[in-house]
């Protein structure tokens, strides 16, 4: 029997496996209709598995990554499949498994009693969206495109973009989408595909955001909003509020205030420290709903969510590096990957913090990174002992 066949999946990932359990794995598969028919050594639910850990040792090669979910049986040099086999087999899978993976173990985390994650009863998140590095190859070139300059000339590598709705109190991914650099609406029409998932929260985007479509989805979801607008939309007031603050139309293009299709918002200009002007919109059209100092001073929790990315651009993938995948399917699996790991890797800050009565920004994300990775490791250790007996 191949060596690996005997050994149990769900311990190849540590602390990881109390959230993606190898119930929810076969379950997912099942549903995404990836199940194997005969056992065999790079099983579906084993390269589930596989892929997150690809994500959680990215600057690894596949054979280090294989050495540290299993470490060293005897014949091991001769028994892990070579690079290929491993990248037929996660062709094999696709993407929509660690998609259905990360969507079953997303979500908000913060607890009621972390004040930090509310704001007048509604827990607080944050729109927006990032870019990764993904190798350069006509085909990737051709399915995400990328920077170009005034030529139209390629610049740097093709770029994934991925648009995330984050808790700003713990910086979980509550849901997210995957796109390419340009076409398709950009961030904006990413964004507005996750609003249901923001239901009775209050959420905070950047000034790239404001549009009537992505109003009225979340809005209608049942969702609040906060979002930056640049001085010139939604300048003309049709009726100044006692506080100072407006009300006005956001309509299409080219239609009149009076348009139906529009949407009526609430302005609030103020400055910081004498600088430039700040502009918020939000459906928030009563100053006692909202007070504008209050919504003033929130908004500067949106930054909560430059800190996520940190997390996983800088410190989970490492600075600076490109996606490992070279296929569209794989360079999105390995996406959903990280995007599933770094979630986890929140719930375990929560935790930690929730635990000692501390703020999860206390918490450090490297540390628990690095201690996850040693779990894998030892906990591999500890599978291939009870192998060997």
């Amino acid at each position: 029997m191949h060596p690996w066949v005997g050994l149990s999946d769900e311990v190849r990932l540590g602390l990881l496996t109390e959230w993606i359990t190898p119930e929810l794995v076969d379950e997912v598969l099942a549903t995404c209709g990836r199940q194997d028919s005969n056992p065999r050594p790079l099983s579906s639910r084993f390269m589930i598995y596989f892929v997150l850990a690809l994500a959680l040792f990215q600057q690894d090669s596949y054979d280090d990554v294989a050495e540290n979910l299993v470490e060293a049986l005897g014949e091991m040099d001769q028994s892990i499949p070579n690079k290929s086999s491993f990248t037929r087999a996660r062709q094999q899978l696709g993407a929509a498994p660690l998609e259905a993976v990360f969507r079953r173990v997303a979500g908000a985390i913060a607890p009621p009693t972390l004040e930090a994650a509310f704001w007048r009863g509604m827990r607080v998140a944050a729109v927006d969206g990032f870019v990764l590095d993904v190798p350069e190859n006509d085909v990737t070139r051709a399915a995400f495109g990328g920077r170009a300059d005034s030529a139209g000339q390629p610049v740097g590598f093709p770029q994934a973009r991925v648009v995330t709705l984050t808790e700003t109190g713990t910086h979980a991914t509550i849901d997210a989408r995957i796109g390419t650099f340009k076409g398709g609406g950009g961030e904006p029409a990413l964004a507005t595909e996750m609003a249901d998932s923001a239901a009775g929260m209050m959420v905070i985007m950047d000034r790239g955001f404001p549009g009537v479509a992505l109003w009225k989805a979340y809005t209608q979801a049942g969702a609040h909003l906060l979002i930056r607008a640049r001085t010139f939309i939604a300048a003309k007031p049709m009726e100044i509020l006692p506080d100072g603050t407006y009300l006005t139309r956001l309509n299409l293009a080219g239609q009149r205030r009076s348009h139906p299709g529009g949407v009526t918002v609430r302005v609030i200009d103020y400055q910081v420290d004498g600088g430039e002007t700040i502009r918020l919109l939000t459906d928030l059209l009563e100053p006692e709903a909202g007070p504008a100092p209050e919504l003033a001073a929130l908004y500067h929790e949106r930054w909560e969510v430059e800190s996520a990315y940190r997390q996983l651009k800088t410190f989970q993938r490492g600075k600076a590096e490109v996606l490992r995948s070279a296929s569209p399917e794989l360079i999105r699996q390995e996406i959903w990957a990280h995007l599933a790991i770094h979630h986890c890797l929140n719930r375990i800050i929560m935790r930690l913090a929730d635990g000692e009565g501390l703020d999860p920004d206390r918490v450090s994300f490297v540390k628990v990174l690095k201690h996850t990775r040693r779990s894998v490791v030892l906990q591999a250790g500890r599978s291939t002992r009870r192998l060997r007996q």
